[in-house]
């Protein structure tokens, strides 16, 4: 019997995904503010943090049925949501909003996966 019964093993891996990523979120957000708003001439931190948000919205394209019986949790949506900021909107992205997605909602959206993956297993 799956490990995860009633999720599909690809939607399973995706998750697992999408956890790491927001470990690797919440450790980028570890280093503090003062360093992800540390080099002005380049932004390295913005664009680092940028990719992870990408990543995540990415990632987060999961199964429409999976969605469906989430929908009244708003995280997935906001996840994608940010991911099409960034990607079509880039010229306009709010580092402050980036900032609460890496610090804040990164590991709200981990704890919500470990809940799922551990209601699941």
């Amino acid at each position: 019997m799956n490990a995860h019964a009633g999720l599909e093993p690809g939607t399973v891996a995706r998750l697992r995904d999408v956890h790491r990523l927001c470990l690797r979120a919440e450790a980028l957000a570890d280093r503090g503010r003062e360093w992800f708003d540390s080099d002005p001439d380049l932004g390295v931190p913005h664009l680092a943090a940028d990719s992870l948000v990408l990543k995540l919205g990415e990632a987060v394209r999961l199964p429409a049925e999976f969605l469906e019986e989430r929908r009244a949790d708003p995280t997935w949506r906001r996840a994608i949501g940010m991911r099409n900021r960034i990607a079509h909107e880039y010229d306009a992205v709010d580092y402050e909003i980036v900032w609460q997605v890496v610090s804040q909602h990164a590991g709200a959206l981990r704890l919500t996966i470990e809940e799922v993956l551990g209601q699941e297993g």
